[in-house]
C-alpha cells in the first residue's frame, strides 16, 4: 500500500522521482510533485495507474529517502531557527487546507491573501511551498540552504588577472600563484597517466616533480628541423602547487586505475550524482554491429620520436570506429602524417582484434569484458571528409572479402570525443594547430596508451545522455535482447587484409622497405638473396602497419589468403619498435647495412594462413 510523503523513481516514460503529497481518504486518486521541479506545480494521479506501473516495473518505491531534513535542534544556530520560523508561519495556514491547496486555481487565491497578510512577495511563498513539499513535509525542510553557499563540489571559471582560491601562504613573495584552467588541468590528467603508465607503484609526489620537469619548461620545436629546444627544468616561475595538483586529481573520476583517491577527499557533486542507481532509460533502435561509424581527429600535441626525444615527428591522427547502437568504441588507430584511408582501415582492423594483446601492448591490463568487441559489422559508415581519399579497390575489397557494405555520411556519434578532449585539444583532420604545453613530451606509444585509457573509460563508465547507461551496458543488452549484425574473422585476415600496401625490394641484403631491411622462412627457402645478389634486384607487395614496422607481411599471390610474416634483420634492429614516421627521421646511414648478417632461425618467421 502507498503512504503520504513515499518516493516513486519512475524509468517510463521518462526518468523522474515524485513524492506523495495526499491520498485521497477512497484510495481513488493522490497528488504527486515532482522533487526535481522548479515550479510549486502538483501533477493529480489516479491510483489503479499508479498501482499498474508498479507492477509492470515502470515505477519503485525507493525504500529511503535522501530529501528528508532530519537534524539536531541543537546544533542549529539561532539565525536559522528565526528563518525556520519565520517561514513555517507563512506557509502553515496554506498546507494545512488540503487538498485545495493542491488544486491550481484555489492555490493561486490562497497565497494572494498569504501574500497580504505577511506582506511577502508571490516567488517567496511559491518557493517554501516547492521546498516544504520536495523534503518531506515538515518545517525542518524550511531550514535555509547555507551549506550550498559557495558552491561546493562546482567548478569555478578562471578569469585572466584573477587567481581562485585562496592567497598562497607563503605571502607576497611566492607570488599570487598559478590559475588551474583547463589547459593546466589537461597538463594534470596527461602527466598522472604518463607517470601511471612508466611506474610500477604511483607516487603523487612522484607525479608531480615529474610533471613540472617535463611540462613546465620553456621549450618550442623548430619549424624547419623539427627539433625539439627547451630551457633547463625551473626557467618557468609561476607553475601549480602541489596541492591544486593532488585537488584536481581527487576531483576528476577518470584517473588511470593505478591512482587511489584520498580517503579525505571529497566527492565532487556532480559525480555523487553520477554515482546515483540510475534506471534504464528508453533502448534506442537497432541492434549492436548493424553499422560501425568511421571518423578521424587530430590532437593538438606535437610528438617525439622514441630514437631521439629531441626530435618532433608530428601531430598524431586518432581514428576511432564506434558502433552506431550502443556508441562504444570498437576500435581505434593513432596515425601520423596526413589523414589517409588506409589508415582509417588499421582503426576498422583494430575493431576485430583481441583487446586484451592490444592494451597489453601498451602495459595496460584488462579483463576480456573490459572491451568486448572483437567484432566487424554489417556496415560500415564513415565520415565524408575522411573518405576523400577513398578508392573503389577498397571498397570492392570490404565487400568481397568480408561482405561489409561501405557509404558516407555527413556525421556519426561522437561521444567519444568529450573524454578525449579532457586530455588534449581535438581539432579538425587538415588542421595544424597551435603550439601547447603538451608539445616535445609524449612519443607514439605513450600517446596511444592514454588513448586507451580513454577509451577504456568511456565505454565502461561514461553515461549516455539519451538511454542513461554506459556503451558497454547498451552492447551488452543489445546482444542479449536483439542479436547483432556482428562477424567474427580471424583476427591475422582482417589485419593482412586491411592493411596499407607497399613496393619493397629484394635485394642481396634482404627486403628492403622505408630503409629497413627484413627476411622471412619463403626468401631464405628459395634463395631470394644469393639470387639478387647474382641477377639484381626485383620488387614485391607487402601489407605493413605504419606504426610499427617490426614485422610486415609478404602477400603470395600463389595462395590467396597466405601471407608471410617478415622480421627485421640484425642490421636493422636499431629500428625495432619505431613507426614510419620515426624511421624517416634517422640519419640514413646505408654504408652501415652493408655486409651485416641476415638472421634466420627457427623461432624468427611464422607465416598465417587463412
Amino acid at each position: 500500500m502507498l503512504l503520504r510523503n513515499d518516493l516513486l523513481q519512475y524509468t517510463h516514460p521518462s526518468l523522474r522521482t515524485v513524492r506523495i503529497l495526499w491520498i485521497a481518504p477512497e484510495q481513488s486518486h493522490a497528488y504527486f510533485f515532482d522533487v526535481a521541479a522548479r515550479s510549486a506545480e502538483v501533477e493529480l494521479v489516479q491510483l489503479p495507474a499508479v498501482y499498474a506501473d508498479l507492477r509492470s516495473g515502470h515505477a519503485s518505491v525507493l525504500p529511503a529517502d535522501p530529501y528528508v531534513m532530519v537534524v539536531s535542534q541543537e546544533l542549529l544556530p539561532p539565525k536559522h531557527l528565526q528563518l525556520r520560523a519565520r517561514a513555517w508561519e507563512i506557509i502553515e495556514g496554506l498546507v494545512a487546507q488540503e487538498p485545495g491547496i493542491y488544486e491550481a486555481r484555489l492555490r493561486g487565491q490562497m497565497i494572494a491573501q498569504a501574500t497580504a497578510q505577511h506582506d511577502v512577495s508571490h516567488p517567496t511563498i511559491y518557493r517554501y511551498l516547492r521546498r516544504y513539499w520536495q523534503r518531506g513535509q515538515t518545517p525542518n525542510a524550511l531550514l535555509p540552504d547555507y551549506g550550498n553557499s559557495g558552491g561546493r563540489g562546482k567548478v569555478r571559471q578562471s578569469s585572466a588577472g584573477v587567481k581562485r582560491g585562496r592567497p598562497r601562504k607563503n605571502g607576497a613573495d611566492a607570488g599570487p600563484g598559478l590559475n588551474a584552467d583547463e589547459e593546466i588541468r589537461r597538463t594534470f590528467r596527461v602527466a598522472t597517466a604518463r607517470y601511471a603508465a612508466a611506474n610500477a607503484k604511483f607516487s603523487r609526489l612522484g607525479a608531480y616533480q615529474q610533471m613540472l620537469h617535463d611540462f613546465f619548461v620553456e621549450r618550442r620545436i623548430d619549424s624547419d628541423s623539427g627539433r625539439v629546444l627547451s630551457m633547463p627544468p625551473g626557467s618557468v616561475k609561476d607553475v601549480p602547487t602541489f596541492g591544486q595538483f593532488n585537488y584536481w586529481l581527487d576531483h576528476d573520476d577518470d584517473r588511470p586505475p593505478e591512482v587511489a583517491r584520498r580517503p579525505q577527499a571529497v566527492m565532487p557533486a556532480a559525480l555523487q550524482a553520477a554515482s546515483q542507481p540510475q534506471g534504464q532509460g528508453a533502448m534506442p533502435d537497432g541492434r549492436p554491429g548493424d553499422g560501425f561509424y568511421l571518423d578521424a581527429v587530430r590532437a593538438e600535441v606535437q610528438l617525439v620520436s622514441r630514437a631521439d626525444r629531441n626530435q618532433s615527428i608530428g601531430r598524431p591522427v586518432i581514428y576511432v570506429a564506434t558502433d552506431c547502437f550502443s556508441r562504444m568504441v570498437c576500435g581505434v588507430y593513432v596515425g601520423l602524417g596526413e589523414v589517409q584511408w588506409p589508415q582509417a582501415m588499421l582503426a576498422l582492423a583494430n575493431c576485430g582484434a583481441d583487446k586484451q594483446r592490444y592494451a597489453q601492448h601498451y602495459g595496460r591490463r584488462i579483463e576480456a569484458e573490459q572491451w568486448p568487441c572483437r567484432h566487424l559489422p554489417e556496415t560500415l559508415f564513415a565520415n565524408e571528409a575522411l573518405m576523400r581519399g577513398w578508392q573503389g579497390g577498397s571498397g570492392d575489397a570490404l565487400l568481397n572479402n568480408f561482405n561489409l557494405r561501405s557509404a558516407a555520411v555527413d556525421q556519426g556519434p561522437d561521444e567519444w570525443r568529450t573524454v578525449l578532449e579532457k586530455r588534449f585539444r581535438l581539432l579538425a583532420p587538415m588542421m595544424e594547430g597551435a603550439p601547447c604545453r603538451l608539445d616535445g613530451v609524449l612519443d607514439l606509444e605513450q600517446f596511444t596508451r592514454i588513448v586507451i585509457d580513454c577509451v577504456l573509460y568511456f565505454n565502461s563508465r561514461h553515461q549516455l545522455a539519451h538511454a542513461n547507461a554506459t556503451p558497454r551496458q547498451l552492447w551488452d543488452w543489445g546482444r542479449e535482447h536483439r542479436g547483432g549484425g556482428l562477424k567474427i574473422y580471424p583476427e591475422h585476415l582482417i589485419r593482412c587484409c586491411l592493411m596499407p600496401m607497399a613496393q619493397a625490394q629484394v635485394t642481396s641484403d634482404g627486403i628492403a622497405l622505408f630503409d629497413s631491411l627484413y627476411t622471412c622462412a619463403r626468401a631464405i627457402g628459395e634463395r631470394w638473396f644469393e639470387r639478387a645478389r647474382t641477377r639484381g634486384a626485383w620488387s614485391i607487395k607487402v601489407a605493413y602497419d605504419p606504426a610499427n614496422l617490426d614485422t610486415v607481411y609478404l602477400l603470395d599471390p600463389a595462395a590467396p589468403l597466405q601471407f608471410h610474416a617478415c622480421h627485421l634483420t640484425d642490421a636493422s634492429v636499431a629500428h625495432q619498435n619505431l613507426s614510419e614516421a620515426e624511421i624517416a627521421r634517422l640519419p640514413r646511414a646505408h654504408a652501415l647495412l652493408q655486409g651485416a648478417p641476415l638472421r634466420t632461425t627457427s623461432q624468427g618467421f611464422r607465416s598465417f594462413v587463412g
